[in-house]
């Protein structure tokens, strides 16, 4: 799909990012980290999927890669990206190289571990990086990172700098005890962004809102810590077809439970909430860059 027309998308691209900063007061993007408490829920998929519904939204959307070592957003969408973002040092290349663009329009970024290698620049290298990545500001409406799985040191990095968080769970008691313990430690680092609880692969209305309830409960009761819920996402074999096929959901079956699903979902993003002003790209670096060291 991605090498079809590559040279015309690639101008496209090239044309709607501007060169150089631009500033503002209010930079419009909204920076949402997607984690999980643990692998296999489904992160990236949805990820991928709520981007290309929001995208349907007439909304503009970036989505970083920013699992080690795994490229799954890659995967999903078919494409392959040739750079990461440690690629923007290198002469002759700015932020639109180092960006694919997908179906709908969304763009994606392969950050993997030049993303961890940030800490290590020199200040002259580190605010060339954040200048280039902040351009997105001045075109993006929607900003989303697909973390890595687990607790670890790296992925509680993305999930407290970003802007708003969602948490990926299904109704398996495993997955169910992962999330909880992902909002127990957002929650140990005095957290601030709105968390919100997306359980994919229900089979029904009622099992959802049960763990939707369960994790509201808990949450509230032991940590002090308050989670709205986005949605469900129903458990649909036409998923795993469409993985197989390295074509997106909401591409090869609009129609399908579970893109209505995520469509539902995007909807309320954009629509049903309340959302304090954005940082942007360039708060979320600043921020992000504050826990690296």
């Amino acid at each position: 799909m991605c090498d079809q027309a590559e040279k015309l998308r690639q101008m496209t691209l090239k044309s709607s990012i501007p060169k150089s900063p631009i500033i503002k007061q209010t930079p419009k993007s909204r920076v949402i980290t997607v984690t999980s408490g643990k692998g296999g829920v489904g992160k990236t998929n949805f990820t991928v999927n709520l981007a290309l519904a929001l995208a349907a939204l007439e909304q503009k959307v970036l989505v970083i890669d920013a699992d080690l070592g795994m490229a799954n957003v890659e995967v999903i969408l078919g494409c392959s990206a040739p750079y990461n973002i440690l690629n923007l040092l290198e002469d002759g290349l700015n932020i639109s190289d180092v960006v694919t663009e997908g179906p709908r329009g969304i763009k994606f970024m392969a950050g993997g571990s030049g993303i961890y290698q940030l800490a290590n620049l020199s200040d002259a290298n580190l605010k060339h990086i954040i200048a280039q990545i902040s351009l997105f500001d001045n075109w993006a409406d929607f900003i989303l990172i697909d973390t890595g799985a687990g607790l670890s040191r790296n992925v509680l990095n993305f999930v407290m700098a970003a802007d708003e968080v969602i948490i990926i769970t299904t109704p398996e008691p495993t997955a169910i005890t992962d999330a909880y313990a992902m909002m127990k430690a957002y929650a140990g680092q005095s957290g601030q962004a709105p968390l919100r609880l997306v359980v994919n692969r229900i089979l029904d209305r009622d099992e959802g809102q049960l763990v939707v309830d369960k994790l509201m409960r808990v949450s509230q009761r032991f940590l002090d810590l308050s989670i709205n819920s986005l949605g469900y996402v129903y458990e649909d074999r036409k998923m795993v077809k469409a993985v197989k096929n390295q074509i997106p959901l909401l591409v090869s079956f609009p129609d399908a439970i579970s893109s209505r699903c995520i469509e539902s979902i995007a909807q309320r993003m954009l629509y049903g909430e309340n959302i304090q002003q954005p940082r942007g790209m360039r708060g979320f670096f600043h921020k992000f860059l504050e826990y690296m060291y």
